[in-house]
């Protein structure tokens, strides 16, 4: 029976220290996440205040943060409808 429990638990360190390095791996991912669409509104409020045309902005963040079209027009209706408030 000894050896048995002792088999039961024998694994229960790496699992707990798998799940700990997990969480802490997923909060750095969304941190990561968050200061990359900071990044791209600080960018997209930049190229507004500038007043560039929004197809060149559009164009901007597809090459230079790597978004599709339509995540970039969200991105430049959503900081034109801050200017507008």
């Amino acid at each position: 029976m000894a050896s048995s429990l002792k088999e039961s638990f024998s694994g229960l360190g790496n699992e707990l220290l798998d799940g700990i390095r997990d969480m802490s791996n997923t909060k750095l991912d969304e941190a990561a996440f968050e200061e990359r669409v900071i990044g791209i509104e600080k960018a997209t409020a930049a190229f507004c205040e500038e007043e560039i045309r929004d197809e060149k902005i559009i164009y901007y963040l597809q090459k230079y943060w790597d978004l599709r079209r339509s995540e970039a027009e969200m991105y430049l209706k959503k900081e034109r409808h801050m200017d507008e408030n």
